[in-house]
C-alpha cells in the first residue's frame, strides 16, 4: 500500500515535552518535573472526560484547567498572571531537533505532510509560524469539536487529503494516540517514549515503534514491521 501523507502529532512528538519542567519549576522550584507531569496527565483526561461528556472547550482552555487543578492538588499557590505564562508554555516549545530534516525526506519523497493535533487553531497557527517547516495541512481538533482519540479527529486526515485511511501514516510519542489512530486505520509509527513503555491494552492493532531517523523509511512502501513487546 502507497502512503499518500504522513501526519504528525504535535505536543510531546513535534514538540517535546521536557522544557514544561524547567518552566513548572519557575513556579514552584524543585518542584517542576512533578508539577508538569501531573499537569500533563490533568490535561489529557479532561480532554478524554470532555469529549465522552460532549463539553467541548478547546484545548487552551483545559490546558489552563488542568494547570489550576494540577497546582490546587499539590497545594501550590500561584497568582493569574503566573498562571496565564505557564499555560502559554506550550506554545513556546522547541521543535523536535530530527523533525525538519524528517519532514523534508518525505515531501521529497511526494509525500503529503501535516500536522493533526489536540491544539486550538489559534495555537496551532502560532506555533507554525514559528519554526522553520512547511506542511500540507494543519489541522486541529477545533474543526470537530472532539478530542483524540475520537475516530472523528483522525477522519480530518481522510477529508484533507482525499487518501484513504490506510494510505496515511501517523507519528506520534502517545500511547494512547497511537492506539487511536491505528483502530481508525492508519499506519503508525510510535516514538516510544522508552524501551519499556507499553500501549495501552485496549486490543487495538498494534503500531510499530519507530526512531526519528526510521521514520521516512516506514513509509516508502516497504512492509512496516508488527509492533512486539
Amino acid at each position: 500500500m502507497t502512503i499518500r501523507a504522513v501526519f504528525f502529532d504535535l505536543f510531546g512528538t513535534l514538540l517535546p515535552l521536557q522544557p514544561l519542567d524547567a518552566a513548572c519549576d519557575a513556579v514552584a522550584p524543585g518542584r517542576g518535573v512533578e508539577i508538569a507531569s501531573r499537569w500533563r496527565a490533568r490535561q489529557i483526561e479532561a480532554t478524554w472526560l470532555r469529549t465522552i461528556m460532549d463539553r467541548w472547550v478547546d484545548f487552551d482552555l483545559v490546558t489552563v484547567d488542568a494547570l489550576r487543578a494540577t497546582l490546587a492538588e499539590l497545594d501550590i499557590a500561584a497568582d493569574n498572571a503566573a498562571i496565564a505564562e505557564l499555560s502559554g508554555a506550550f506554545g513556546r516549545l522547541p521543535l523536535a531537533p530530527d523533525a525538519p530534516g524528517v519532514i523534508d525526506r518525505l515531501r521529497n519523497a511526494d509525500v503529503q505532510v501535516g500536522v493533526l493535533t489536540n491544539a486550538s487553531e489559534r495555537t496551532l497557527q502560532a506555533v507554525v509560524a514559528r519554526h522553520p517547516v512547511r506542511f500540507d495541512h494543519v489541522l486541529s481538533v477545533d474543526a470537530v469539536a472532539r478530542f483524540k482519540p475520537h475516530p472523528a479527529v483522525y477522519d480530518l486526515a481522510v477529508r484533507a487529503t482525499g487518501a484513504a485511511a490506510d494510505e496515511i501514516g501517523f507519528v506520534t510519542a502517545n500511547g494512547w494516540d497511537a492506539v487511536g489512530a491505528s483502530t481508525f486505520g492508519f499506519r503508525v509509527g510510535w516514538l516510544a517514549p522508552a524501551a519499556g513503555a507499553v500501549l495501552p491494552a485496549v486490543q487495538a492493532p498494534a503500531p510499530a515503534r519507530v526512531e526519528w531517523g526510521g521514520i521516512p523509511a516506514m513509509f516508502d512502501g516497504k512492509r512496516i514491521q508488527d509492533y512486539t513487546t
